[in-house]
């Protein structure tokens, strides 16, 4: 059975208490990002996380299209490199190319 906890806290200290919760639940999060985007994969496990064979990734690496850390014979891939490397490669949609049409077209000139 839970038991109720009953604590009277003056408006200043309750204000404290929020904002170093606050304060800690962004430091673990932004630390955990931290630690996911450092992250080395090996060719398998980078294979899986941009969903190739690790065959087409030899390729991408040996014609230097995709960034990699060589240690002896070794591969490493960096996900935030991995994911840069993605991101380089998107199109825009229609709906982004109209819209940064008419941003052009409203800030300068004619």
């Amino acid at each position: 059975m839970a038991q109720n906890i009953i604590v009277q806290f003056t408006e200043f200290e309750f204000r404290e208490l929020l904002k170093n919760c606050i304060a800690e639940g962004i430091k673990e999060n932004t630390q955990a990002a931290q630690e996911t985007s450092n992250k080395l994969f090996s060719v398998r496990e980078a294979a899986i996380f941009l969903n190739l064979a690790p065959q087409t990734l030899y390729g991408f690496t040996s014609n230097r299209t995709i960034p990699f850390i060589k240690k002896g014979k070794k591969l490493y891939f960096k996900q935030s490199d991995l994911e840069l490397w993605l991101t380089d490669g998107k199109k825009e949609s229609v709906a982004e190319i109209a819209k940064s049409f008419d941003v052009k077209i409203k800030g300068g000139k004619q």
